[in-house]
């Protein structure tokens, strides 16, 4: 077993104290200074005047008095029976405090010079006692301009292309729509179309919403604005069968505002059909009436083999429609692009009664010889007819007399 090294022994006056087994210079305290490094410290605090030379802060008999200057500070004197540790001068008193206090009540005082707490310390602890930290106050309400409102709300599009006017039909939110209404009525902002081609009021006429028409209408909405498919908004309520719609959109009618000559009774889809010939094709009897009497073109052909409204009445099958055309004054003796007429169609289809009544309103039977030079003078046949989701396919009267 291994003996244990000595301790060292405490040096003397003016050496440096040896370090002991295990020690290192990792302590701070005063023990574990020699004499020789003690005296520099000595030195410096009996300079401050009164702190005796031979003053060891390591003797355990050191007391504590009242500071010599007259102030409430704690200081360190000599061991009992000694005289406390004193200054000649006030400055010297005050330059120790000074360094060996850092807190506000000895270094804030009146007239700045660093005894008690003062009435500085005073106001800085009533201004810090008065800090609440908690909500921030309310703020007024802020107005917003309409402007700043429209801006946001009319540069709105969705991914289909609708807008805040688009919304509010589509909604059927009559408030915003009258806001919005108040704003942009008489404007091109009414006409903007989705990625459909659909602007407000072809979605209201969809909808059936009559109201919404009429407000539209009179904030200066286009009738003849024309969706994906070339359909005003009158030929929507016809297809639709929206009756109040249209009686709407004819109550107010008038010239569109993109060209002067065009009317929405006159208007063509992208089949080649004004509203009236859409009205027949759906064999809607008031509906037809409503367009009769609002001045629609009763000899008006649609653009793909020039049939009049009678030629479509006729191929629908529908003999209130036809009875309707023919006493409204249709021409009976009107010709598509080959020459036929509505009797001709009458004659190749089973209602009866149709060719009754065509025959009644002074329809002359077709002739057959310039019927039949006009399948000669022509390789095409007569185009296929569809009749109830059917086909029946016309023959020429060549084909007929041979039956």
């Amino acid at each position: 077993m291994a003996a244990l090294q000595p301790r060292a022994t405490s040096a003397g006056p003016g050496e440096v104290k040896q370090l002991e087994a295990g020690e290192d210079w990792c302590d701070s305290g005063l023990g574990s200074l020699g004499d020789g490094q003690l005296s520099p410290i000595r030195s410096g605090l009996g300079s401050l005047g009164g702190l005796p030379a031979t003053f060891d802060p390591s003797d355990g008999n050191v007391s504590v008095t009242s500071d010599p200057c007259g102030r409430n500070d704690p200081v360190i004197s000599d061991p009992p029976g000694g005289d406390p540790v004193t200054s000649d001068t006030g400055e010297a008193c005050l330059s120790v405090s000074d360094r060996l206090d850092s807190a506000l009540g000895d270094s804030l005082g009146a007239g700045d010079v660093g005894w008690g707490a003062g009435a500085e310390l005073g106001a800085v602890a009533e201004a810090v006692g008065a800090v609440r930290i908690g909500d921030p106050a309310p703020r007024p309400p802020q107005t917003v301009p309409p402007e700043a409102w429209l801006r946001h709300v009319l540069g709105f599009t969705t991914e289909d292309g609708d807008t805040a006017l688009h919304l509010a039909v589509i909604h059927e939110h009559e408030a915003f729509l009258d806001s919005i209404l108040q704003y942009m009525a008489g404007t091109e902002y009414l006409d903007l179309q989705n990625d459909l081609g659909q602007t407000a009021l072809h979605i209201a006429v969809i909808l059936g919403a009559s109201d919404f028409v009429r407000k539209l209408m009179a904030a200066g909405a286009g009738l003849c604005v024309q969706e994906k498919g070339g359909h005003t908004a009158l030929h929507l309520a016809c297809r639709e069968g929206w009756q109040a719609c249209a009686q709407q959109l004819l109550s107010g009618h008038r010239s569109c505002k993109e060209h002067d000559a065009c009317s929405q009774l006159d208007c063509t889809n992208y089949d080649g059909y004004t509203p009236l010939h859409v009205a027949v094709l759906r064999k809607n009897l008031e509906m037809v009436k409503l367009l009769i009497d609002s001045g629609a073109d009763l000899n008006k052909a649609e653009l793909s083999c020039g049939r009049s409204p009678l030629h479509l009445a006729v191929e629908s099958q529908s003999s209130e429609v036809v009875e309707c055309l023919l006493r409204a004054g249709v021409d009976t003796g009107a010709q598509m692009y080959v020459g036929y007429t509505p009797i001709y169609s009458a004659m190749h289809r089973p209602n009866q009664k149709i060719l009754q009544l065509l025959r009644e309103f002074g329809s002359e039977e077709p002739d057959w010889d310039s019927e039949e030079s006009v399948d000669d003078s022509s390789d095409e046949e007569y185009d296929d007819i569809v009749i109830s989701s059917g086909h029946c396919k016309n023959m020429g009267p060549a084909q007929h007399s041979q039956r």
